[in-house]
């Protein structure tokens, strides 16, 4: 059966930037059209796109999956590490302009949990020594990760669905508040971040919304007790340990 480009997008777990960008530079998924212009997916190219993301959740750079994909058997790389140092050589030479560039084309090819789990996080943590240089060099790194995400949620609240608060809770990294957020980015979300996690946390004064906490350390049981109760005041509330 056909699908639009964003139940394709849903089906795949995948968004439909990345989608259009596969097929638009590296012609790796070619859907029908409309007499109207817009795209029709059919099973296969579901299958194909599953097959392709098997491949970048390795690490293998999307301009080099297409050769992949008829010879199945050959050995499978892991880019991950690549991408990392680059966008750290370009933090550490002061190349800002490029390495925004860098991540912003990377939200484009790679899912974006990959991208959180696989480049930012990691190189966060190269950058994570209590010094001045390496604390300037997180600071310019996060300014970059929240401008990103920034970006990506402004365009998922364009399109319909649910309405999200995404906070942190007993966290003492407000970064991985934004980190969480972009994992999400293109799969029907409609996200508002609290950037700073709130002193005393209060989600019932705003019922009709959907919470994602993000926390860290163990979840006691005076945290459960609580969040059993918040649970009880808003439509949905879930937590997040990291």
């Amino acid at each position: 059966m056909p699908y639009s480009i964003g139940e394709f997008a849903r089906l795949c777990g995948i968004n439909a930037t990345t989608l259009r960008a596969w097929q638009r530079r590296y012609g790796l998924i070619k859907p029908l059209r409309t007499d109207g212009g817009h795209r029709l997916y059919s099973d296969d190219d579901v299958q194909q796109a599953l097959k392709i993301l098997d491949w970048v959740k390795k690490g293998v750079p999307v301009s080099q999956v297409k050769p992949l994909l008829a010879r199945p058997e050959a050995r499978r790389t892991n880019n991950w590490l690549t991408l990392q140092e680059s966008m750290l050589q370009k933090l550490k030479e002061g190349k800002i302009e490029s390495l925004r560039q860098q991540i912003y084309d990377s939200g484009r090819e790679y899912p974006r949990p990959e991208i959180v789990t696989e480049v930012l996080r990691p190189l966060r943590s190269k950058v994570s020594a209590n010094i001045p240089a390496m604390m300037t060099l997180r600071e310019v790194l996060d300014g970059i990760i929240i401008s990103y995400t920034s970006f990506c949620l402004e365009g998922d609240k364009k399109a319909p669905g649910d309405n999200y608060l995404i906070t942190g809770w007993h966290l003492s990294d407000p970064c991985e508040i934004w980190l969480e957020a972009l994992k999400r980015t293109g799969q029907g979300y409609r996200i508002d971040v609290l950037p700073v996690p709130p002193a005393m946390l209060a989600p019932e004064i705003f019922p009709e919304r959907n919470w994602l906490l993000v926390t860290t350390g163990k979840v006691t049981a005076a945290r459960k007790k609580q969040i059993a109760i918040w649970q009880q005041q808003v439509v949905s509330l879930d937590v997040i340990s990291l």
